[in-house]
């Protein structure tokens, strides 16, 4: 059996909070990494590494705006400071606004943008300076509706293809450089926004049925779905993957391209 080690390294989760960012943050520790968490809410965020701690790993919490420039640089080089040298980063960090483009609102636009492209733009940024002595590798996370429209979606959809783009062209510019970049792109995943919008569903039990029936594996892929492939994409066993774009979606967009 092959494990994956990354040990001896830093390995820093945006959207550390979410279900999937947890999730990662978690694999990663057991993976050997020292993990830095960072999100908006540190209450949230010193839970999640309290939690890694417990289980006999080293984390620390970070509150992190990613849509702050300034910010995110600072968290980065002090969290490189305190944890040791940066061996991966993982950009989950994301909001959702429903609605049609016909009547998006401004504000809505701007913050799925920001939180979702330029906060992996910034984290990016901040985190290249320390991945160059590493060799160290860049996972972002994107989504399969990047590939297809949305009737109620269209500004997630539209910052998903955005970060799939970014990724593309940070992987061509920094492989030179020894840095990897590569992006996941679930389908539904049963935990975050999903979970949302079955709260907020008047027959939540028909909503999961269908979200299901989509994948024809016939289930929403868990987040430790996700997590698994990133941790392997950060991973040496990843070594010459970069500018890839990898599916994690139960064949949902077999349906798709056919």
């Amino acid at each position: 059996m092959i494990s994956i080690d990354l040990s001896g390294g830093l390995v820093v989760v945006t959207g550390g909070a979410g279900s999937i960012g947890r999730a990662i943050a978690r694999q990663a520790a057991q993976a050997g990494a020292s993990i830095a968490v960072c999100d908006t809410n540190i209450e949230e965020v010193e839970a999640v590494a309290a939690q890694i701690r417990t289980n006999g790993a080293v984390a620390k919490s970070f509150e992190m705006d990613v849509t702050d420039q300034v910010v995110v640089k600072q968290v980065m080089d002090r969290a490189v400071k305190e944890l040791g040298p940066l061996r991966g980063l993982v950009t989950a960090a994301g909001v959702l606004r429903t609605g049609p483009l016909s009547s998006q609102s401004h504000e809505d636009w701007q913050r799925v943008m920001a939180v979702n492209v330029d906060g992996t733009l910034h984290a990016v940024q901040a985190a290249i300076p320390h991945l160059e002595s590493t060799h160290g590798s860049i996972v972002t996370l994107g989504s399969v509706s990047a590939f297809i429209g949305s009737a109620d979606g269209g500004a997630y959809t539209t910052s998903k293809g955005a970060v799939l783009s970014l990724s593309y062209a940070a992987a061509g510019e920094l492989a030179p450089r020894g840095i990897r970049v590569n992006n996941v792109a679930p389908g539904w995943v049963d935990g975050g926004f999903t979970h949302q919008a079955l709260a907020a569903s008047d027959n939540p039990e028909r909503l999961r049925e269908r979200a299901s029936a989509l994948h024809p594996l016939g289930r929403m892929a868990s987040t430790s779905d996700v997590a698994n492939a990133v941790i392997w994409l950060l991973s040496n066993q990843a070594a010459f993957i970069t500018g890839s774009m990898l599916l994690v979606d139960g064949g949902f967009m077999i349906q798709h391209n056919s």
